[in-house]
């Protein structure tokens, strides 16, 4: 049986440790309990109800109080008879699915209690919103560049037509024709996990640092003015909304989670940086991330982009 430390729900399929939570929806609820007679004396017994999986298997691997074991749905519930008192549940359905733990359920002599089981699925759709690449050649350049991306494109500005073909200055514009562009746009539509090491770095962020924290990470990253004032406009009205954020950076080969970036000819560097983040009650126990700087020797690219995790649903689990 796998063993995890979080259950991370975001969006209508899907970050935080426990008691932090936006809003929080119990894993395992109680629907009923009666006494049921057919029962012997130190007799007692739970069914499990399962009514959001795909049906592609009809099997729960579980374990009661430490003990593992496998058992078949039937009209999508399995039972167990045992004794009365408290007892610990844990449901794993498979590598689609977030392992389920319970916290110690206490039952009656001669007992009958229903519980309904939520397993949600762990890949999460995301949006990952205004990713947007600069590009600084040291002379005027004609460059082409593809996007392999990980997902659901959802919109692209230039238009993008099997890649975008433009020429490049110096300054930073880039020209399509007639029209001028100071970087390209994507969005796109994807599935995201999340490890439990991620979780373990990042950013407490007071809505009232929220400028000031931006400034100071993006300084360190090696951002311009004008970069900084593009992605600050952006994402500091929607972190300023909250009075509290957890704040996660991302950096180059990571990003290539949400999209691959093939560019002709090859600049001298590529420097990538995402923002993931998202709204919570209490301050999380994480270590600060390390900011890498970005190099701006030769021809130089950046991106920058970034998701906002919504609908948050977690419970922190203890797992063999």
């Amino acid at each position: 049986m796998r063993t995890l430390v979080l259950l991370i729900f975001i969006g209508a399929a899907s970050i935080s440790h426990a008691e932090i939570l936006e809003e929080w929806y119990s894993q395992v609820s109680l629907k009923s309990d009666s006494l049921d007679s057919s029962l012997a004396e130190n007799q007692a017994k739970y069914t499990f109800e399962f009514h959001f999986l795909d049906k592609s298997k009809n099997k729960v691997l579980y374990s009661i109080d430490g003990i593992e074991g496998k058992a078949k749905l039937e009209n999508e519930s399995i039972e167990f008879v045992t004794t009365p008192g408290k007892h610990i549940f844990q449901f794993y359905y498979s590598t689609n699915y977030y392992e389920v733990y319970s916290d110690s359920l206490a039952i009656k002599n001669q007992h009958h209690s229903i519980y309904e089981v939520r397993m949600e699925r762990s890949d999460i759709r995301i949006t990952v919103d205004k990713p947007v690449i600069y590009l600084y050649p040291e002379e005027e350049t004609e460059v082409e560049l593809k996007l392999n991306i990980a997902g659901d494109p959802i919109f692209f500005y230039p238009a993008y037509e099997n890649g975008w073909k433009f020429t490049a200055s110096e300054s930073g514009e880039l020209t399509f024709g007639d029209n001028a562009y100071n970087y390209l746009f994507w969005e796109a539509a994807q599935s995201r996990t999340f490890s439990e090491e991620e979780l373990k770095t990042g950013f407490n962020v007071k809505k009232g640092d929220v400028v000031s924290f931006l400034e100071q990470k993006l300084t360190l990253a090696g951002l311009n003015s004008k970069e900084q004032a593009d992605f600050i406009t952006y994402w500091g009205p929607r972190l300023s909304a909250n009075e509290l954020n957890f704040v996660r950076f991302e950096f180059n080969e990571a990003c290539n989670r949400y999209a691959e970036i093939d560019i002709s000819p090859e600049p001298a560097h590529v420097y990538r940086l995402y923002m993931t983040w998202m709204k919570i009650e209490s301050e999380l126990d994480v270590v600060p991330q390390k900011i890498e700087t970005f190099n701006r020797d030769g021809f130089t690219v950046l991106e920058w982009g970034g998701s906002k995790l919504d609908q948050i649903r977690a419970n922190s689990l203890i797992l063999n």
